[in-house]
């Protein structure tokens, strides 16, 4: 059976799979019932330009934005290597967020541009129907307060969300408009003390839910409001314990904690000492507690002395919360972990070096930590260790130094989730025999990252994962490590197959002519972002101009008029290429 045979309600079945993008280019334009069909039927559109290609990025302002633009309902767009300076480019082709009369959602990941952000903020507020909007990476740190503040004046927004991860705070403390519409905020990876929670919750008196990091320099900080609403927290906390009790005292409704400590030790006695005194309408804890012991030569004894602790009724028959503390006893500074079973939370390092016990009865129990996204693993190679049989069924992002113990893998029997590996490859060739192990288990694997990259084999290029569209050969945020390809290595990838199916680049090279030969001969490249040792611009200038920019400039007079050039904001010794 043909496609066009079926009827109109198994077409629009088979549409609410596709994306917008893929949607219009596909199938608009190919006969005048899919048109009407699209035209008539579909009634909200969702546009994702993370991973949009330049030729269809053209595509969709040329031909598709005046027929969608007041049914799209939700927009993510990102300046960073698969789409560098989009957002400039976007907004330069008047796409302006307050002509999208219906948007609900809008999300911005790594725009460095504070001009452009202010911009945009100001937008927002003129959009009726905007709930949700998002800020991943955007350097809001440096906003000026009227921004901040215009956020907490969109009418109707409930959910913002914002994960700077930068060290550097937001300045929330400045904040004079009180929102009457947020209910769920996120605040992730920015360090926030309490003066400035304090101003956020004042500001935001219909809170529901809160998800932030407190770091607290004084032994005792204040919270000075009341948060009646607040029903459910996720807080990374370091601070002392008389704070963490002021804390709770201001939340008496809270019904779910998800608490991960640093450098604070409780035991189970006074946990629940503070949770039944402060926190009498807690149902969901779930508790992850980061600390080293003082100096001793009895761990083990220590670690049995603290899981008794939790061995009481009130943790195993009232709430059947059971305990898993996992510690190495080679670490010179003792420390340890302690956590809530089933393991609640998204990242997790491990190595095959750990001992655990748990207040678990079934010590089978309670093994697949299904919730770990972001799994860091470093290993001794030695094969008397023990088998440690915690398994990570789900994750998505995979930190590894190779070689590796191969119990490991049992570690990790399947990696259908896994879309991005950063390895760091040691000296030998049994490095990429193991890489290639992982690989053929990833499926799904998008990015492969190598890390201290500090020789370079030719066997690299042997690798192979049809599944893989994007390459990183050094990472912005530790080029101490660079390592710069010369013209038969840039040639060798090229020709590979991980370099024929790559889309997204991110390389170190000797010069700049090789920059010609990656383009020209990685067929499906839609954007290079490179370091270029022959490069001649000074690090000290502070104004970028393209004028007096000799390597941009050259590179204009060398390729494609269609290719946009940019240098990166921060790091000027970085450019960007968005090819096609």
């Amino acid at each position: 059976m043909k496609f066009e045979w079926l009827p109109n309600e198994l077409i629009l079945d088979i549409f609410e799979y596709l994306n917008a993008i893929h949607l219009l280019r596909a199938f608009y334009g190919l006969n005048s019932r899919l048109n009407n069909v699209i035209n008539t039927s579909i009634k909200v559109y969702h546009l994702d330009f993370r991973f949009i290609s330049k030729f269809d990025f053209d595509i969709i302002y040329q031909q598709y934005h005046r027929l969608i633009i007041d049914k799209v309902v939700s927009i993510h767009i990102a300046d960073d290597d698969e789409t560098p300076n989009l957002p400039e480019i976007f907004f330069s082709r008047n796409f302006i967020p307050s002509s999208f009369i219906h948007l609900q959602s809008l999300s911005f990941y790594s725009i460095r541009s504070l001009e452009l952000l202010n911009n945009t903020i100001l937008h927002c507020y003129y959009l009726p129907c905007l709930t949700h909007l998002k800020f991943i990476q955007c350097l809001l740190n440096d906003a000026p307060p009227d921004t901040i503040n215009t956020i907490w004046s969109i009418p109707k927004l409930t959910n913002l969300h914002i994960d700077e991860n930068m060290s550097k705070g937001i300045c929330f403390s400045r904040i004079l408009e009180t929102s009457s519409s947020i209910k769920y905020l996120s605040i992730k990876n920015v360090n926030c003390d309490l003066r400035n929670l304090s101003n956020i919750l004042q500001r935001t008196p219909y809170l529901q839910r809160l998800s932030t990091t407190i770091i607290c320099t004084e032994k005792i900080e204040k919270l000075t409001t009341t948060i009646p609403l607040l029903t459910k927290l996720i807080l990374s906390f370091r601070g002392s314990v008389e704070t963490i009790i002021n804390l709770f005292q201001q939340m008496i409704n809270l019904c779910s904690l998800t608490l991960h400590t640093s450098h604070l030790l409780l035991n189970g006695n006074e946990w629940k000492d503070i949770l039944l005194n402060y926190l009498p309408n807690l149902k969901n804890f779930q508790l992850k507690m980061d600390f080293h012991f003082p100096q001793c030569d009895y761990i083990e004894d220590k670690i049995d002395e603290l899981l008794d602790t939790f061995q009481t009724d009130f943790w195993l028959k009232k709430h059947q919360w059971f305990v898993r503390c996992n510690w190495n006893p080679i670490n010179p500074f003792n420390q340890a972990i302690l956590y809530t079973l089933p393991y609640a939370f998204k990242d997790f390092h491990f190595t095959n070096e750990l001992y655990s016990k748990s207040t678990c009865s079934n010590k089978e129990n309670f093994w697949s930590y299904n919730h770990v996204k972001t799994l860091q693993y470093e290993g001794n190679l030695s094969n008397n260790l023990q088998y440690f049989p915690i398994q990570f069924p789900n994750i998505s992002h995979l930190e590894i130094i190779l070689p590796f113990n191969d119990k490991f893998l049992s570690n990790i029997p399947l990696l259908n989730h896994l879309i991005s590996l950063d390895v760091t490859l040691l000296p030998g060739d049994f490095v990429y025999y193991q890489l290639q192990t992982l690989l053929n288990r990833a499926p799904h694997l998008y990015l492969l990252r190598f890390s201290h990259l500090s020789d370079l084999e030719m066997i690299l290029f042997q690798i192979t994962n049809s599944s893989i569209h994007r390459l990183d050969f050094f990472t912005k945020e530790s080029m101490l490590y660079s390592w710069y390809f010369n013209r038969r290595q840039c040639l060798t990838l090229a020709n590979s197959s991980l370099g024929q199916q790559c889309q997204t680049l991110v390389i170190d090279i000797e010069n700049r002519i090789y920059i010609l030969d990656l383009i020209n001969n990685m067929s499906n490249l839609q954007s290079l972002t490179f370091q270029c040792k022959d490069d001649k611009w000074n690090n000290d200038n502070k104004i970028l101009s393209t004028t007096n920019d000799e390597l941009v400039q050259w590179l204009h007079e060398h390729l494609p008029s269609t290719c946009e050039i940019f240098r990166h904001n921060n790091q000027t010794s970085i450019l960007q290429i968005w090819i096609r």
